[in-house]
């Protein structure tokens, strides 16, 4: 589906997060809830585990995701015994798909979780009434050199306010070398502005989707960069597990 050009004004207020994130784990598990400012959304998302983080990462990233909404519906469920809402973690609305619901999960269950299962049931029901589609989704599962690729690129997403001035010059001389390296594309303005601020400039191209580069591959000063002639997302679609 067609996304690009869509106001989300109707979204934005109908897919409000439907509660806080909490801390009642806090104890056992420290500083695994917080939030960030999303450069996509242009307002803050919170996260309630470092595997919620890492997959929103993912999402800031994706150039295919147009827009997301955390904690955006309630399902009720009903067990036989006892009613209650289940709040799943997330919408996405990737261009060429219909909306993707996903529930964020640390790792699969070792047995059978009649709990989580229900919901997973009641979950699959919504989504088929809504046209969207659902996936339950293991971001620890994900290599740790592209979790670590993930980390290190959300870092270079905000834009600096001298950028602007340099995009135009640094795409027309890749562009021209078709193929280099971060270090050697920084070094090339030396007569012009320090390299050392290049480099950011170069990262947040690579983090927009403008460069390409092996996400597959640590990235490093000497990771191998081309431009992005035909709009390819860099980083693979993460699709669920169940």
């Amino acid at each position: 589906m067609e996304w690009k050009n869509r106001i989300w004004v109707n979204e934005d207020n109908l897919y409000s997060p439907k509660r806080k994130v909490n801390n009642r784990r806090s104890h056992f598990h420290p500083h695994i809830i917080g939030s960030f400012f999303s450069q996509k959304n242009l307002r803050p998302v919170e996260y309630e585990s470092l595997s919620e983080r890492l997959f929103y990462y993912y999402l800031e990233l994706d150039s295919e995701v147009i827009r997301y909404y955390v904690q955006p519906i309630e399902v009720p469920i009903y067990d036989g015994k006892e009613e209650w809402i289940h709040i799943p973690d997330v919408l996405v609305f990737k261009q060429r798909f219909n909306p993707l619901l996903y529930q964020v999960k640390l790792e699969p269950e070792e047995t059978p979780n009649e709990h989580v299962e229900i919901c997973n049931r009641y979950c699959r029901a919504y989504v088929l009434e809504e046209n969207w589609e659902y996936h339950v989704i293991y971001p620890k599962e994900l290599p740790e050199t592209l979790s670590y690729n993930l980390r290190l690129l959300k870092g270079f997403l905000k834009e600096r306010k001298y950028y602007p001035q340099w995009c135009e010059s640094i795409n027309y001389r890749l562009c021209c070398i078709e193929s280099c390296s971060i270090e050697n594309l920084a070094s090339t303005f030396t007569d012009a502005i320090d390299p050392l601020l290049i480099k950011p400039l170069i990262f947040h191209l690579i983090a927009k989707g403008t460069f390409l580069t092996d996400v597959n591959e640590k990235i490093t000063s000497q990771s191998i960069i081309t431009f992005n002639y035909q709009s390819i997302a860099s980083f693979a679609y993460i699709q669920g597990g169940t």
